[in-house]
């Protein structure tokens, strides 16, 4: 093996931890040891603030480390219910009209029973949309209600 595919090789192994690592959430990915500080490189970033308690939290506060934003604390009464949900790379949330092609019988769920979920209202029925069973207004294809895929497997 020649000496510069040696060294290439040997760049890429050491290189490899700091890769598979730097996308980790979990703690920030340091610079080895040994190797030497750039002369440009910016100054080290600051410690993280502490977490604020829910309670005090303000709406900007409200969402996840990453930036998305937090899931609504579900309801004890009603464990399965969800507010939004996301099918064909899209945000649904209560309110808002469904595809057409979910409007169809093809997606029509006739035996809610068997599914564990309530009756549907006058004028409307259950659906299936991203894993979650969503009951639409019949009228204008606009979500009445969704409740999470989990509840077909309720006891």
């Amino acid at each position: 093996m020649s000496k510069s595919k040696f060294v290439l090789l040997s760049v890429l192994l050491a290189a490899a931890p700091l890769v598979s690592t730097a996308f980790a959430e979990e703690a920030p990915v340091a610079a080895p040891q040994d190797a030497p500080a750039a002369p440009d490189a910016p100054a080290a970033p600051e410690a993280p603030q502490a977490p604020v308690a829910p309670e005090a939290q303000t709406p900007a506060q409200a969402q996840s480390p990453s930036g998305e934003e937090a899931a609504p604390q579900r309801d004890p009464a009603h464990p399965y219910e969800i507010q939004y949900f996301f099918a064909d790379f899209q945000r649904f949330t209560i309110g808002s009209v469904v595809p057409d092609r979910y409007r169809t019988k093809k997606y029509e769920i006739v035996d809610w029973k068997t599914r564990n979920l309530p009756a549907p209202e006058e004028g409307s029925n259950w659906t299936y949309m991203g894993g979650n069973y969503v009951l639409i207004s019949k009228a204008d294809g606009r979500i009445l209600k969704a409740e999470s895929g989990d509840i077909f497997y309720r006891q």
